[in-house]
């Protein structure tokens, strides 16, 4: 189970980076990425579908370390 929770880990960042990649190439706002909570981004549908593909990763992720930490 360590090595899907850090593979999940990882695949989630890459994903999510890549979705804020995609975003910079398209827009070149570098301020829009470095406030990326703020409703400032306006993402493309499918750059929407690769960021939250990757922040579900990361929620595995966790998910999987809380399972892993009560077993």
């Amino acid at each position: 189970m360590l090595y899907a929770e850090k593979m999940a880990l990882i695949a989630g960042l890459c994903i999510v980076l890549y979705a804020y990649l995609r975003y910079w190439q398209r827009t070149r706002d570098t301020r829009g990425l470095l406030m990326f909570w703020r409703r400032e981004m306006t993402l493309t549908v499918s750059e929407f579908k690769w960021q939250r593909a990757g922040v579900a990763l990361l929620l595995v992720a966790v998910a999987l370390r809380f399972v892993q930490a009560l077993l």
